[in-house]
This record gives C-alpha cells, sequence and structure tokens, in this order.
C-alpha cells in the first residue's frame, strides 16, 4: 500500500514537472511572438518614410524597396541619417544609394 503511495506521489511529480517545463518554454515564445507582431504593426504605421531613411542611413543599407514606395522622402532621409555617421560624406552616401 506504500510502495503505491510513493509510485503515485512520483507520477504526479513527474506530470506537473512536465506541465512547468513546458510553461516555461511557451511562455517566453508567445512574449517573443507578441512582442514582434506589435513592432512591425507599429513600424508600418506610425514612421514615415523620411524616419524610414534616416534609420536605414545611420546602420543600414539603402532599401530600393522602400525607396519605390516612399520615393524622395525616403531617400532625403537616408542621406540625413548617413551624414549623421561620422566619417560619412555626401559623395559617400550618395553612391550608397546606387543598387
Amino acid at each position: 500500500m506504500m510502495n503505491d503511495r510513493f509510485h503515485s506521489n512520483i507520477i504526479q511529480t513527474t506530470v506537473l514537472s512536465s506541465k512547468i517545463g513546458l510553461a516555461i518554454i511557451l511562455v517566453p515564445v508567445f512574449l517573443i511572438t507578441l512582442g514582434g507582431i506589435t513592432t512591425v504593426h507599429a513600424s508600418s504605421d506610425e514612421v514615415s518614410c523620411f524616419e524610414r531613411g534616416i534609420v536605414d542611413g545611420e546602420d543600414h543599407p539603402f532599401n530600393q524597396r522602400t525607396y519605390s514606395n516612399c520615393g524622395d522622402d525616403y531617400y532625403q532621409g537616408f542621406l540625413e541619417g548617413c551624414m549623421s555617421v561620422e566619417g560619412n560624406t555626401r559623395d559617400a552616401c550618395e553612391s550608397a544609394t546606387d543598387a
């Protein structure tokens, strides 16, 4: 009888342990996914073409697709962002837009 109760407690502990482990894995995955969706949504609706250009000019390559959608606003923002980086010249920034 005591052996059966001990065996039952081991099974319950194992099941509980598995559920906790699963929760530890799923909660961060859910939060990362939710955070990624929110970030993408916010950036696509709230950031102007000019601001996207500034961000790309500071730390990313010129994006032809964004330029095709935004035109001169993106281009001017890219040049401003690129020129804000120490050591960049206007010629270097303009040549970075030729892709």
